[in-house]
Formats: C-alpha cells, structure tokens, sequence
C-alpha cells in the first residue's frame, strides 16, 4: 500500500483497523451559496450571494479495501457521527465533517475474503490548519497574519478586569467587568465562557473575525493578556 492508504477520523487512523484507502477524495472547491433571479425585461439572471465567503458543504468519498472481515462490527462503531477527518492526499489539516451514508463492505470476489467500502463525508467547506501555535499578547498594537484563503473565527482568550474594548482587525467588542478573571470567545461557535461557565451576557457587539492578510490587535482598559488560537482556514 502507499502513504496515501489512510484517513483519520477523530484522530483515529484507518490503518489501524486494516482499512486501506484505495482512492483519495478529491480537493474540491465549494460552491458558493446563490440564488438566481430574473428581472422581467432583463436578458439573463441575477446572482445574488447570500454573503461574504458562504459556500455550501462538500461530499467526500474515501473508497477502501479491507482483508478482515472480522473487523467490520468494530468499525462501524467507530465510523459515525460527527468530528474531524483528516485526508492522506491533504495532510496537515482537516475538515468538521459528519458520516452521511450507509457503508456496504462488498466482497471484492466471490470466495475472497477482501471487501470495498465507500465512505462518504459530508464535509463543511472549509479545510482547517492542524497544530497551530497559540498567538500571545501583553501590548495592544501588535499584528496577526493570517495566511488563510477565507477569514477565520479565532479562539480568543482574555485575561482583565473591569470593560473592555477588544479590536481585533475591523472588529470591536465590548466585554463588561470581569472582576479580574478570564473569558474565552469561542467566535466559530459564537459563544463566551469562563471554566464552563456561560458569560455571552458580558459581551457586547459582533465576536471578532480574522481577515485575509494582517489584523492589528489591540485594546482599551485593564488588560494582562490576549492569547488567540487563530483557527486558519482554506478552501
């Protein structure tokens, strides 16, 4: 087999239940989310985008080989739900996606033992990039580069006490007294907490985003610290 006969689900390599990939999915461009709409009078069609960088999700197929059949129970337990997959023909990253369809293991030849399996992902449009450092600040002013193809939704935790002003590239938010503690804001997910505490209602104003290219980040009021995860992305 070559080095590009596995994928990863939630960390978890397919090798490691004798499922080989045969062939790789493709990279695949999303599409853009549009509708269309005639004009009486006009030639053609009006696109309309239903915003900035909004692409629909991407079907992914790794079809596989596996020699044991014996392993097929174990492997259908683990083969479900949602998470993160990880592609051999584009490692270093991975895509949210969720198992969308009923997989078949095939019998290859009648009297053989070998099975085909085609599985599908249901990817979200976005590949992400894997392991990266968190990002640590103590004076506002400093920049973050994003090198990604689209903008992405960091992780940001902050360390201060009474309001603060958050700017991060043409973003502003306000966060109310914190008393000395920390918030974290989830901006993918759209949420704020402390130690599994919910605290959305101490913020005030969009959850910042990263915009291609650099983003100045900076602040008002008392703050210790500004670590974010930057979450970079690519379509």
């Amino acid at each position: 087999m070559s080095r590009q006969d596995w994928f990863e689900w939630n960390g978890v390599r397919s090798t490691s239940y004798g499922l080989y990939v045969s062939e790789q999915p493709e990279i695949t461009m999303p599409l853009e989310r549009t509708s269309q709409i005639t004009i009486p009078g006009r030639p053609g069609t009006l696109t309309k985008l239903e915003g900035e960088d909004v692409y629909g999700d991407i079907l992914m197929t790794a079809r596989c080989v596996m020699k044991d059949a014996s392993r097929i129970p174990e492997i259908m337990r683990w083969l479900k739900g949602a998470g993160k997959v990880t592609f051999a023909n584009r490692p270093g990253g991975y895509y949210h996606a969720r198992l969308s369809n009923q997989i078949p293991f095939e019998k290859v030849m009648r009297g053989r033992e070998n099975r085909n399996a085609a599985i599908v992902f249901r990817c979200k449009p976005f590949w992400y990039a894997a392991n990266e450092s968190d990002k640590y600040y103590t004076t506002p002013g400093s920049t973050l580069y994003n090198a990604g193809s689209v903008y992405a939704e960091p992780i940001i935790t902050l360390n201060g006490s009474g309001p603060i002003d958050l700017m991060i590239g043409n973003s502003i938010v306000t966060i109310d007294d914190l008393n000395g503690q920390s918030i974290t804001l989830d901006c993918e997910n759209q949420e704020a907490y402390f130690a599994g505490r919910d605290m959305n209602s101490y913020v005030n104003g969009e959850f910042p985003r990263l915009e291609v290219g650099y983003n100045t980040i900076a602040w008002t009021g008392n703050v210790g610290s500004v670590t974010i995860r930057p979450n970079t992305r690519y379509l």
